[in-house]
């Protein structure tokens, strides 16, 4: 899957998200006491909303930054990430942040294997909301995919070997036979020359 298909995806999902976030605003009110804490409790999930769908958005942006960084950017903004996790581990953003480093198809430290495990762990996570899991599965799904072909490859190099060590099994057969064959043409013609001399030879009568 390319790095743009994910990128379009994730708009699509983000506008999806920030479209259920509006129907929040729908909650009735049936009396004042019940208005009031229908009202605290939209503009709760609001703000929620509003700060999950920030993170997405920030994470859109760093994907952009990070894919168009030179390999020593990328290298620092791996390094600035690595160090926040350290203070933090439990940080979802900077998590996220971690895995899609490894996974970017442009990424100059990518490690699809590590991408892997991150991600996993990141969608057995209860702290993400709908737009982020969907984000991490797209990447997710183009890791697997990504190490499927790699395996793939993998074993089509390995057949690729085999087959190339039996051909050099065979040619050596080959050349074994195709020298014996040499070897018995030059004995037939060793002994040809000598009965052809032996037969040019005078007749000596007694």
């Amino acid at each position: 899957m390319k790095i743009k298909v994910i990128m379009w995806l994730s708009v699509l999902i983000l506008s999806l998200s920030a479209c259920a976030s509006k129907s929040l605003s729908n909650i009735p009110a049936n009396t004042n006491k019940e208005y009031n804490e229908n009202k605290t409790l939209q503009i709760k999930r609001l703000d929620a909303s509003t700060f999950k769908q920030d993170r997405v958005n920030n994470l859109l942006m760093f994907i952009d930054r990070f894919s168009n960084g030179t390999l020593e950017a990328q290298k620092k903004l791996l390094n600035e990430t690595n160090r926040a996790l350290i203070e933090n581990k439990a940080d979802l953003t900077e998590r996220i942040k971690l895995a899609i480093m490894f996974s970017l198809p442009s990424s100059r430290v990518r490690d699809p294997a590590k991408a892997q495990v991150l991600l996993q762990d990141l969608l057995q996570e209860n702290g993400l909301n709908p737009t982020e899991s969907a984000l991490t599965s797209l990447f997710y799904e183009h890791v697997l995919d990504d190490i499927k072909v790699a395996q793939k490859n993998k074993e089509d190099l390995k057949r690729l070997e085999l087959y190339q060590q039996k051909l050099e099994s065979l040619q050596q057969k080959y050349d074994a036979l195709d020298k014996k064959l040499n070897d018995l043409k030059n004995i037939e013609k060793t002994i040809s020359d000598r009965d052809s001399k032996a037969s040019l030879k005078p007749v000596i009568k007694p």
